[in-house]
């Protein structure tokens, strides 16, 4: 869809004269679908904007490589070249997506690396989710990164960035650090002690981030309300980065989430409203929640929700709520891999709540696998198929009517070791054994019958654990990257190829590049819990 059909359909962009006021082209380095389909993306726009003395306008990762040329980068709502502005602020949720930021400055007509630009460039800064996992790789292309929750975070850096108007870009930069979580590309981290840079979080109910602009009718979400319900996540499963970056788990009051929910309604009048939350499970208020949604005609989905936590009464409001699909990510086929993992579902439970959901009439299923686990064996993959089989006929035999349709959806994903979690010393397996053990799966699942599998390319998968755990010399290769036109898949071979080595386990006794970083666990828990990992599968393969 063009530039112009999206802004006729969109509701609720802040257009602003740039006339008077201080100039912020916020950027996400992937489609305008997935922009606004992200709650926090939407939510920092909505907070430049709240600010009269600003003009935040979005640009988006749009066309092809070839198809842009330098300088021709506009922003969504005035189409004013994004170098116009004086700060380039990007949202970065995705590791994968670094390159795209590369190509969105070539765009813009800037150097990618920050030391090649001039000093009458506008300041380029990044924050998301990950640059406080960590923000290494991006260093040499950016000038300052915003780490941290970006509720409580952006007040301050709108009123930082109004009182040095008047300074020159360097004297404005060295301003910024005054900022709580801001840090500049000259930032030296082994300067720092360990767990020295705290970071912003934000109050549970000071904000309730939801969607503010309804995106044009053919997009991702386009007819639905994103409210977050909750942050975090209090289980402590040892592989995810959201249980460990967002701490302290935090549940909205109900009755903010309901007014939140009631002013986005009213104000784009959509009749859906997707529950966001890492925990929506352990949302003490979930039944009230979707009963009211119920009560009011609203029809609602879950971002993600633990499958034991539904019970009779809560399927049955799902029902009423029009959820016609549930996941189930039990990410290990075997028991031993579940508990070392901290995933606390047993089988047991698994083939009881399949069958549950079938006997209420839903029929699609979600499965989400890991597979290349340190300590992993065959019969764990074994496991997995026999689990998926198991479930297919569990939900076969105990559906309400024989017509209904049993469909499962099975993704597999090689692991990627996560900064800030208790994995982030594992290895990375080799991309030969990852694909062997993808050729199995996808042949023994297929044979189940009504099963779609989705697998993600092992050769991706290990450019993103590079990135995850990488520092500042990977920027040369993501420049590679964004500079190879047609041969992409050839060029990320290559460099996985050359930089093997960084795949092996890191020892515990050395001191990790992103330590600087401080979150609420702390990094001898991480440790603790890693060894308690390794322990745990030892055990099962003696």
């Amino acid at each position: 869809m063009r530039r112009e059909s999206k802004l006729s359909l969109e509701k609720g962009a802040c257009h602003k004269d740039w006339g008077g006021r201080f100039p912020i082209a916020f950027g996400y380095p992937n489609s305008y679908a997935l922009a606004m389909s992200n709650l926090g993306f939407q939510t920092i726009y909505h907070l430049l904007n709240q600010e009269p003395r600003v003009v935040a306008e979005r640009f988006y990762l749009e066309g092809t490589a070839k198809s842009e040329f330098s300088g021709s980068l506009l922003t969504h709502e005035s189409c004013r070249p994004v170098v116009e502005a004086r700060v380039i602020l990007f949202s970065v949720s995705f590791e994968q997506d670094y390159v795209n930021l590369v190509t969105l400055l070539r765009r813009a007509g800037l150097e990618p690396l920050a030391k090649d630009r001039s000093a009458q460039d506008p300041l380029v800064l990044v924050g998301g989710v990950t640059t406080f996992i960590n923000p290494l790789p991006l260093f040499p292309l950016v000038d300052g990164f915003l780490l941290g929750e970006g509720e409580s975070q952006i007040p301050v850096f709108t009123e930082t960035l109004l009182a040095g108007q008047n300074l020159n870009r360097d004297d404005l930069l060295l301003q910024l650090r005054k900022v709580p979580g801001f840090i500049s590309s000259d930032f030296d981290s082994s300067q720092f002690p360990q767990n020295n840079f705290s970071l912003p979080r934000a109050a549970v109910d000071s904000f309730v981030p939801r969607t503010f602009v309804a995106p044009a009718g053919d997009e991702i979400f386009s007819d639905t309300l994103l409210v977050e319900v909750n942050r975090g996540c209090p289980r402590g499963c040892r592989f995810c980065a959201a249980g460990f970056v967002y701490r302290p788990f935090r549940n909205r009051s109900l009755d903010v989430v309901k007014k939140a929910i009631t002013a986005g309604i009213y104000e784009f009048g959509f009749e859906r409203v997707g529950l966001v939350g890492s925990a929506l499970g352990d949302y003490p208020e979930l039944k009230s929640l979707c009963h009211w949604l119920v009560g009011e005609g609203l029809s609602f989905s879950f971002s993600s929700i633990r499958i034991d936590a539904i019970d009779d009464d809560l399927l049955s409001l799902m029902l009423a709520g029009g959820v016609k699909s549930i996941t189930i990510a039990p990410e290990a086929g075997s028991e031993h891999l579940r508990r070392a993992l901290r995933k606390r579902l047993s089988r047991e439970v698994i083939l009881k709540q399949a069958a549950r959901i079938a006997q209420a009439g839903i029929g699609r299923l979600k499965l989400y696998f890991l597979i290349g686990l340190p300590g992993e064996r065959e019969i764990d993959l074994v496991a997995i198929v026999d689990l998926v089989k198991e479930i297919r006929q569990i939900m076969l035999d105990n559906r309400n009517v024989k017509q209904l349709n049993v469909a499962l959806s099975v993704s597999i994903n090689p692991f990627v070791p996560k900064p800030q979690t208790p994995m982030q010393w594992a290895l990375f397996a080799s991309v030969k054994d990852l694909k062997r053990k993808q050729k199995y799966l996808l042949k023994e699942l297929l044979r189940i019958g009504g099963v779609n599998v989705e697998m993600e390319s092992p050769v991706s998968a290990a450019w993103q654990s590079l990135l995850s755990r990488g520092g500042v010399d990977l920027a040369p290769e993501l420049i590679s990257l964004a500079n190879a036109f047609g041969e992409h898949g050839r060029c990320m071979k290559k460099i996985v190829a050359e930089n093997c080595q960084d795949f092996a386990a890191l020892s515990c006794e050395k001191s990790l590049p992103w330590d600087f970083i401080t979150h609420s666990a702390g990094s001898d828990y991480l440790e603790k819990e890693y060894r308690e990992y390794l322990a745990a599968v030892a055990v099962a393969k003696n």
